[in-house]
């Protein structure tokens, strides 16, 4: 946090400064509904160590929760520079950036442990 004074000195402003990004982690879960044949998946972005959010249960198979992740944290300013327009990849952003990145994915028996 910064505090600055407005140009009379009357009152303060405090601002958050994020500083730069040094390690990005996701865990992401998923889960087969055999009922419906659907997938689901959960998942934690953690931050230089830090758990900054957790999406708990969203519908889509594949990597579609490195992907949520990325939306997510795109929405949220902790990619600032990142190449929308040309949809580029978390992984290649990390590289591009210096952030060392780590990704898990576990698929999971039952939804509760998403």
């Amino acid at each position: 946090m910064a505090t600055v004074a407005n140009p009379h000195g009357r009152w303060l402003v405090k601002l958050q400064m994020k500083r730069k990004m040094r390690t990005l982690v996701l865990i992401g879960r998923r889960w087969f509904n055999r009922t419906f044949g659907n997938t689901y998946h959960s998942v934690e972005i953690i931050v230089d160590g830090k758990q900054i959010h957790k999406i708990d249960y969203a519908y889509g198979y594949g990597s579609q929760w490195e992907y949520n992740a990325c939306v997510w944290l795109t929405d949220n300013k902790y990619l600032p520079g990142r190449e929308t327009k040309v949809g580029e990849s978390l992984w290649c952003y990390c590289e591009r950036m210096g952030i060392e990145y780590v990704i898990t994915c576990t698929d999971v028996p039952r939804k509760k442990n998403l």
